[in-house]
């Protein structure tokens, strides 16, 4: 009974919750000037359809996510797991919405980013993001692995988030944007590596292969743009959608 108890402790620790929170107010932060308050900060500039689609699909995501944090807190165990088939459904519309929102900025004339940094920054975020989500599927029935791919999927998106925020202060350099990439991934892992020792004495596997795969992603991004081979792709794509 004792097992018992400390795991329900666990399970209905107000700890993902926060992080949901601190999530939410970090992708609302950096998404104001171009998404949520774009008439007070860019009034003159248009979003095409698909933009706003895919605005509404990631913000529905972020917010999804902080309610299934809050029904296991509060013992609704049922209906998060009705919900989290809502969650599944909208995570493989985001990765195709992903994808169409590359295809828009190659479109683009001039393209902006240039096809190569599009595909690069693009792309492997659907890869790992679908990897993570198809991992919290997966390991569903085991809640320990579940919650914590499923955060790390979410932190994922925050990257875009805070690119955006440092861009917004006039910061536009690509070495300091990919630094803050980085710092941002870390910073939301560092409380995750935290509650892991306070609460189990050793970092959970699922948190190490979040950031892992976290880091890859970020770290192939600037790798592959080096690649003579990857431009010519990236160009090839860019005329054919055009």
């Amino acid at each position: 009974m004792i097992g018992v108890s400390k795991d329900l402790a666990k399970a209905r620790s107000p700890f993902f919750v926060v992080m949901a929170g601190a999530v939410a107010v970090t992708v609302f932060v950096g998404f104001a000037p171009t998404f949520y308050l774009r008439g007070t900060f860019n009034p003159d500039k248009a979003l095409s359809i698909l933009l706003h689609v895919h605005g509404f699909a990631l913000s529905a995501w972020i917010v999804l996510f902080l309610v299934q944090t809050i029904l296991i807190v509060r013992g609704a165990p049922t209906l998060h797991r009705r919900l989290g088939w809502v969650m599944a459904g909208l995570a493989a519309s985001i990765v195709v919405l992903m994808g169409a929102a590359i295809v828009e900025q190659m479109r683009r004339v001039p393209p902006i980013p240039p096809p190569p940094f599009a595909l690069a920054f693009g792309l492997f975020d659907i890869i790992v993001f679908a990897t993570l989500v198809g991992g919290a599927i997966y390991w569903r029935k085991r809640p320990d692995w579940h919650k914590r791919l499923m955060l790390s999927a979410t932190i994922l998106l925050v990257e875009a988030a805070v690119v955006r925020i440092v861009a917004f202060h006039g910061v536009h350099q690509p070495l300091y944007l990919i630094l803050s990439q980085f710092s941002s991934a870390l910073l939301f892992f560092i409380p995750c590596f935290a509650y892991d020792w306070a609460t189990r004495r050793r970092i959970h596997p699922a948190n190490i292969a979040g950031l892992t795969l976290i880091m890859m992603d970020q770290i192939i991004q600037p790798i592959v743009l080096s690649w003579p081979a990857w431009t010519t792709i990236a160009n090839a794509l860019q005329r054919l959608v055009t």
